[in-house]
């Protein structure tokens, strides 16, 4: 009996999960645009770094984008476009424990370099960046390419249902299990690959496809709200609740902070804890998953911008 035609009896048995390795093509058809509807273009990005602080000076060491389309309406992942794979000399050395994770040594990286003429064909007609952890790639990404300061970001780490679905974690390599797939090496070709595979998947809820759940939510804004004045003894309800202290580097407030996508409950929620006055951020995927030190100068450029606009009028 052939691998496949026993992994199809093995899939079977309740008893058994099979997991079938993750195989991209460089032009992958994922399903056909039967219907002619309107197609957009997203890349998704995976990047292996030095460290973990692009800000202390850590770099990519490995860099992998797929470009493809995707039915604006159905939110359903048609087929890979183009492709873009390099990997980049850090001009220092890779710690042992990043060679451990990735497999990627010193020796592999010498001389390479990512050739930004590659990476923007790869980039032409994208509206829209997807990772699997946005905040950490999108850093690394603008400090390496300045125009990816002006992309729109989504991420499939945050902003898809997983554990609404019952999935207990949204590590990829755990994703995959439970979507009968795994891969190989944690290299940026294979984590896109994982990606892309998951993207095209169903959704677990069995309505839309994975991919329609991300791009629902990153067409929404969302608030970034710092409690300013909130009273010392509420600050472990906040804690509980999710928020995160900032320390007031950058130009924005020492406060506890969170980001939501339903701004009058977290006001009531803040009102009540004594806090009348908060700060508020709103958001699109343009400005998600910034840093504080570059989504505050962004800002402030645009504010000083509006000035210098309404003095001239």
């Amino acid at each position: 009996m052939k691998s496949a035609q026993a992994a199809d009896v093995l899939s079977q048995d309740p008893d058994y999960r099979v997991l079938r390795r993750v195989c991209v093509g460089d032009e992958e058809v994922f399903a056909e645009n039967t219907t002619g509807e309107p197609c957009g273009r997203l890349a998704v990005i995976d990047t292996e770094t030095t460290g973990l602080n692009v800000q202390l000076g850590d770099r990519i060491i490995d860099l992998a984008i797929a470009t493809c389309e995707y039915g604006r309406e159905s939110g359903r992942l048609y087929r890979v476009v183009a492709r873009y794979e390099s990997l980049e000399d850090p001009e220092g050395m890779i710690a042992p424990e990043i060679t451990r994770l990735t497999g990627i040594t010193n020796e592999m990286v010498r001389g390479h370099r990512i050739d930004e003429a590659g990476v923007a064909q790869a980039l032409d007609g994208v509206g829209l960046v997807v990772c699997h952890n946005a905040a950490f790639d999108r850093g690394f990404l603008e400090a390496r390419y300045p125009a990816f300061c002006d992309m729109h970001f989504a991420c499939s780490l945050y902003e898809v249902p997983w554990e609404s679905w019952g999935v207990g974690s949204s590590k990829l390599d755990y994703l995959g299990f439970r979507f009968g797939l795994f891969h190989g090496a944690h290299r940026a070709r294979a984590d896109v690959d994982m990606l892309l595979a998951l993207l095209a998947q169903q959704a677990l809820d069995g309505v839309q496809p994975v991919l329609a759940h991300l791009l629902g939510s990153a067409r929404l804004p969302s608030t970034r709200i710092h409690a300013i004045g909130l009273p010392f003894a509420s600050k472990d309800i906040a804690k509980a609740h999710g928020y995160r202290w900032h320390d007031g580097k950058y130009k924005t407030p020492q406060a506890w902070w969170i980001e939501t996508r339903d701004e009058p409950a977290e006001r009531a929620f803040l009102l009540e804890l004594g806090c009348k006055k908060p700060e508020v951020i709103r958001l699109t995927a343009r400005e998600r998953y910034r840093s504080f030190a570059v989504l505050a100068e962004s800002l402030e450029t645009a504010a000083a911008a509006v000035a210098k606009k309404s003095r001239s009028e």
